[in-house]
This record gives C-alpha cells, structure tokens and sequence, in this order.
C-alpha cells in the first residue's frame, strides 16, 4: 500500500499525463489511485462528490484549459500520516499560469480520499 506522498506523486503524474494528452487508460487510472467516496475541492467548491465524477471534471477541464505542463515544487508528508501537501504551478495553453497549493488525503486502503485545492492565476494567456 503507499504512503501519502507516493499516492501524491502519482496524483501529479495523472494529471501531468491528462495534461499533455498521453493517458489511454483513464478509466483504470482512476479505479486505482482514488477511493469510491473521493471529493475533490477548489478554493472551497466540491467540483468532485465522489469518484464517478473525476474523469468528466477532469476531461472537462483540459478541453477548456488546452494542454498543460506542471512543474512540481514540492510534496511534503504532513504530521498526520494519513494527508501530505502538494504545491506545484500550471501553465495551460488556453488560460495561462496558475500556482497550486493542495493538501492530498488518502484512505485507510491507501487511495487517494480527497484532493482540497487551492490556486491562483500567475499570468494569463496574454502574458506568456
């Protein structure tokens, strides 16, 4: 089973892929990194309830954004085992840069339970 950090690094990694358009296998992807009951939140709205939810949201949100790159600066363990945080910086090709800061909570099966985030755009497509 991993540990936070590790389920963090392949969270980044997932969303690295969808980014650039190079993973096949969605559906499998996501049936084995979050749990049933996984949430994901964005600066304080549920855009996930659960699961079943995560790859519309997530397709959606490339079709909008354009491709993406993600630079990683850093993935930390928290003092509870159980959460880590992620902080790392989007730049996609239709809406610009973002800074990322995410605390990532994994379940008692070791899936990824939630995903709280919260950004900021750095520069917008004019910009870069």
């Amino acid at each position: 089973m991993m540990n936070c950090v590790e389920l963090a690094k392949k969270y980044n990694q997932f969303q690295i892929d969808i980014g650039q358009g190079l993973e096949t296998n969605t559906d499998h992807v996501i049936s084995t990194l979050f749990s049933k009951s996984f949430q994901k939140i964005a600066n304080g709205e549920t855009l996930v309830a659960d699961r079943n939810g995560l790859k519309d949201q997530i397709l959606i949100c490339r079709e909008e954004a354009g491709p993406w790159t993600i630079d990683v600066k850093e993935v930390e363990a928290l003092q509870d085992p159980g959460r880590c945080f992620i902080r790392y910086q989007l730049v996609s090709e239709k809406l610009g840069g973002f800074d990322v800061m995410a605390t990532l909570r994994s379940s008692s099966d070791g899936l990824i339970e939630e995903v709280d985030e919260i950004y900021y755009q750095t520069a917008n497509i004019s910009s870069l």
